[in-house]
């Protein structure tokens, strides 16, 4: 059983499923004796990972939460726009989505469900994993819509302020996603700020 559970391991990047677990023939309850012998560590319920692995937090909390999308401040972190690392995790979800077993260091944002998906790109986490954010013009878009959301005005500024200047993304596509997020006003004023 040690042999299938560190193939398992090694296939997923040294983190697995209760679910995974079971579904290679381990029932359930040898589960504790893997973390007692060290094989593995429990990350959240449900979720374990290599004993000799880093904790991926950005990637645990997206595999256990896979319609919440990065969004806002660390959007823009996982996008190389800012060095500081959040202090709070901005997520998106839609409207209704139950928050109820998200850690305290989740900060929530809703959206119509249609548009939960609008400008969503794969980015890799500090650890190297592979998690959904918003891309930049979903980004300035969110940024400019929720200016009263908690975000960190002084770093969001500076944020579209050097993307539009340096000409780091389709301005376009900013107007698209504006018109679609009703803020295309709030844009033409920022736009004009920054010109």
């Amino acid at each position: 059983m040690e042999e299938k559970i560190k193939k398992l391991l090694k296939q997923n990047n040294g983190i697995i499923t209760t679910k995974q677990i079971e579904e290679i023939g381990i029932p359930r309850v040898h589960i504790k004796q893997f973390v007692e012998s060290g094989i593995i560590e429990r990350a959240q319920k449900g979720i374990y990972i290599s004993s000799n692995m880093i904790e991926d937090e950005f990637y645990i909390f997206q595999m256990k939460n896979s319609n919440a999308i990065f969004s806002y401040n660390t959007a823009m972190y996982f996008l190389g726009e800012t060095e500081r690392t959040p202090d709070k995790i901005d997520v998106t979800v839609y409207s209704g989505y139950n928050k109820q077993r998200f850690p305290d260091n989740i900060r929530v944002h809703y959206i119509k469900k249609e548009l939960l998906n609008m400008g969503v790109i794969t980015v890799k986490t500090p650890h190297g994993f592979n998690v959904k954010s918003y891309n930049i013009e979903r980004t300035i878009c969110d940024i400019i819509k929720g200016r009263n959301t908690g975000i960190d005005k002084e770093q969001s500024n500076k944020f579209i302020r050097n993307i539009i200047k340096n000409n780091k993304a389709d301005i376009s596509k900013i107007y698209e996603y504006a018109k679609k997020l009703k803020c295309t006003k709030q844009l033409e004023i920022v736009m004009k700020w920054i010109i």
